[in-house]
């Protein structure tokens, strides 16, 4: 398996891949593979952060960071947000979707960005160092169950002093 960037020319592979895998998926709006083309267009987009999973000469896994803030009465800090990750459905459960984090996380730490944030469930994402934001003292300001609204460090710390509110709107 080889991780890399996408391409422009991957853009139609990954908009099918998503929708295949969140059509399998217990928790899905079916809109995944429009919120990609979304934020592809947004100011938070990060084209260096849309990353892909090919095996065998097939995408088999996707992942997109996006920039957010936390709002601190010092002003904003920027964050990543993570949505979607995806990974072909017969291919679930051999390491890809982690593999895909373990990458774009690498790289966004590279880049100095801090922390990144996500809606997902906590079951899969505990594994990789999410907890609830309210646990790092940042409030989630959405109407999404707080055990739902994760965040992980990407350097350690990163969070310890940030006490403010996030939001998840594009």
């Amino acid at each position: 398996m080889h991780i890399r960037q996408i391409k422009i020319g991957d853009y139609r592979a990954v908009y099918r891949l998503i929708r295949q895998a969140f059509a399998q998926s217990r928790i899905s709006d079916g809109c995944e593979q429009d919120w990609v083309i979304a934020q592809r267009s947004s100011r938070g987009y990060v084209p260096a952060l849309e990353l892909v999973a090919e095996q065998g000469g097939s995408l088999v896994g996707h992942v997109l960071l996006t920039e957010r803030t936390v709002q601190t009465e010092e002003g904003a800090c920027t964050a990543l947000y993570l949505s979607p990750l995806c990974v072909r459905a017969d291919l679930r459960g051999q390491g890809i979707g982690g593999a895909l984090l373990h990458e774009a996380f690498t790289r966004a730490a590279d880049m100095g960005y801090r922390a990144a944030f996500l809606v997902g469930d906590p079951a899969y994402y505990s594994r990789f160092g999410f907890r609830p934001v309210t646990d790092f003292g940042i409030e989630n300001c959405s109407k999404i169950p707080d055990r739902y609204v994760q965040a992980v460090e990407l350097h350690p710390g990163a969070l310890e002093e940030i006490r403010g509110s996030l939001h998840l709107s594009a």
